[in-house]
């Protein structure tokens, strides 16, 4: 029996020996197939850059087929593999992209074109249009216009001239006819276009002189009266004028009036009683009346006037010198420029609550005051009993109604 034991152990020893060697032979030389063959295929990745799906696939394949032996080593060398791919996923994109950022092939395209500028023209912003310039309103120089218009210094203007040349043709005619009969036509046109021109011209560099010493007024010292000469000074910064030559007559009645060849020369004239009767705020509503007469040109047709009414006829003749409304117009002007507008209607209000105009006083005397009556702020001294005409709006009683409106 031991015998036939050994015997049947014998013959089957072998053979089991040998299945057992077969196996372990088997599983050895397929480890070596697949550890070859990861190494090919890590070999190929680390050179192409390898792909990072496909390595980490082909990492857990091999890992998967070196377990199925059941040996150790070869699911070591499969899991290496595994870690390897992943290694590889890691590594190309750390390798194409310059930011670090992303993960796989769509990353890596990414990452080249944000390493790279952008070809092609530039991006440029969205020009938007510019929006329509605001149209300036359409103020007509009315009556009513708060500040001056160059159309009305410019009419003012022509005005002053054309008062020149209509007082200079009379001389100048005389002077041609009797040299164009004595002489010849030729010497009396010329003598007639000279003497025409000599005569405009004086008039209107002696009218501004020949006004002062009509009314007899008298330079002020800027330091004897401050509060006149602060309020005309703040006044004039506010009209765009250089500041006036400052006159005072001596006279109880409240007035003023401005006179001068344009707004560089002009001459401001107020009256003692105008001085001691108005508040500050009434005295710069006054003077802002007379500086709105100079920014419109009014005081070279008043001097102007003044020397044609003194000659030739007086007070009407000196209304139609210098026109209508002109002193209403002023009231507008002024009235918008001050920081209180009633303060003018407080003066005008005191002008004709004043007592008449005293014997001796320059008010009182027709022969004095007529032909200079319509360039004084209140026109109305000594005629406040007159019946106005319809359409006066110089008369003060008129322009204090309107300012009462405001």
């Amino acid at each position: 029996m031991a015998d036939q034991q050994q015997g049947s152990g014998a013959p089957g020893g072998p053979p089991g020996g040998a299945g057992g060697g077969s196996s372990s032979a088997g599983s050895s030389s397929g480890a070596n197939r697949n550890r070859n063959r990861n190494r090919n295929r890590n070999r190929n990745r680390n050179q192409s850059g390898g792909g990072a799906g496909g390595n980490g696939s082909s990492g857990n394949a091999s890992g998967r087929s070196g377990s199925g032996g059941g040996n150790n080593q070869n699911a070591r060398a499969g899991s290496n593999g595994q870690r390897k791919g992943q290694g590889g996923q890691g590594g190309g994109s750390r390798q194409r992209s310059p930011q670090g950022s992303g993960r796989g092939g769509g990353n890596r395209s990414q990452s080249r074109s944000g390493g790279r500028p952008r070809s092609g023209p530039p991006r440029s912003a969205v020009a938007l249009a510019p929006p329509p310039p605001l149209e300036p309103l359409q103020v007509l120089p009315t009556l009513g216009a708060p500040q001056v218009f160059p159309a009305e210094v410019a009419a003012n203007r022509r005005r002053a001239i054309t008062l020149c040349a209509v007082a200079a043709v009379l001389p100048a005619l005389l002077l041609g006819l009797l040299l164009g009969v004595i002489v010849s036509v030729i010497a009396g046109v010329a003598v007639f276009v000279v003497a025409g021109a000599a005569v405009m011209f004086g008039l209107w560099r002696l009218a501004p002189s020949f006004a002062l010493n009509r009314i007899g007024a008298v330079p002020i010292d800027e330091h004897e009266e401050t509060r006149l000469s602060n309020v005309t000074e703040g006044l004039c910064a506010t009209f765009g004028l250089s500041m006036p030559s400052l006159y005072l007559l001596d006279d109880e009645v409240p007035n003023a009036c401005a006179l001068g060849s344009d707004a560089r020369r002009s001459v401001l004239v107020v009256t003692s009683g105008l001085m001691r009767r108005l508040d500050p705020i009434e005295l710069e509503g006054v003077v802002a009346h007379e500086l709105a007469h100079v920014k419109r040109g009014d005081n070279g047709v008043s001097c102007v006037g003044i020397t044609l009414a003194t000659i030739f006829g007086g007070a009407p003749t000196l209304r139609r010198c210098v026109g209508d409304s002109r002193e209403y117009r002023a009231d507008v002007v002024g009235a918008s420029a001050v920081r209180f507008p009633r303060g003018l209607l407080g003066a005008l209000r005191i002008m004709m609550g004043s007592p008449p105009p005293a014997e001796g006083s320059f008010f009182a005397s027709p022969s004095r005051f007529g032909p200079t009556r319509w360039v004084w702020i209140d026109p109305s001294v000594g005629h406040r009993e007159e019946v106005l005409l319809p359409g006066d709006l110089d008369a003060t009683s008129v322009r204090a109604a309107a300012l009462s409106e405001w």
